[in-house]
């Protein structure tokens, strides 16, 4: 320990300060996520379809751009294939969509918005099953589409709605794959009001 003016100066404290320092800088700058564009000339696919950047399976985001939808597309890639989180976003910002992928399979919550901020659909996937419930929106919030499913991914309830809230569609599924109900011809007769209120 040196002494300088009135204070000790710990010189080992010191060495190790810098020393940590150094390693937590070089692991930052080395290992930061690759963020790649798609129209970069060094990303090519190899003959199983996997996504390289610079010759090699690609571990980082990849960015794409739709000119046409003013919309960004992040897919996480894991060795050359999507594996983390997808979203789509319009250019000002706003979230459309994000998805969870394993292995290139979606896996996880999957849920998207109109451009007015209201949701359009939200689902569950277990690597590429769809599993609990599947629900679609239309864009003043009455919903489109119920679904549910069974262990297998097949589904076990569908119901539809038009605009205005009439079901047109409420088939029950078999595991076997026979269904029960409206086929969605014509519209179901409405619940008549009393009934509706009935605890």
């Amino acid at each position: 320990m040196e002494l300088r003016g009135q204070f000790p100066i710990n010189t080992r404290f010191i060495g190790r300060w810098i020393l940590l320092s150094l390693i937590f800088h070089f692991t930052f700058l080395f290992c930061s996520e690759v963020r790649v564009n798609a129209e970069d000339k060094e990303l090519s696919e190899d003959s199983n379809h996997f996504l390289l950047y610079q010759g090699k399976p690609l571990t980082g985001i990849l960015v794409q751009k739709s000119p046409i939808l003013l919309e960004i597309y992040e897919t996480e890639f894991y060795k050359g294939v999507p594996h983390g989180r997808y979203t789509a976003k319009k250019e000002n910002g706003t979230l459309m969509e994000e998805r969870n992928v394993r292995y290139g399979q979606k896996h996880g919550k999957q849920i998207s918005y109109f451009e007015n901020g209201n949701l359009r659909q939200k689902s569950e996937f277990d690597n590429g099953k769809p599993i609990g419930e599947f629900i679609d929106y239309f864009d003043n919030g009455q919903m489109a589409t119920y679904q549910t499913f069974y262990d297998s991914g097949k589904p076990k309830v569908t119901k539809k709605w038009n605009k205005r809230g009439q079901i047109y569609l409420n088939h029950v599924f078999l595991e076997t794959g026979e269904s029960f109900g409206r086929p969605g011809s014509k519209l179901c007769d409405p619940i008549p009001e009393e009934e509706k209120n009935l605890p």
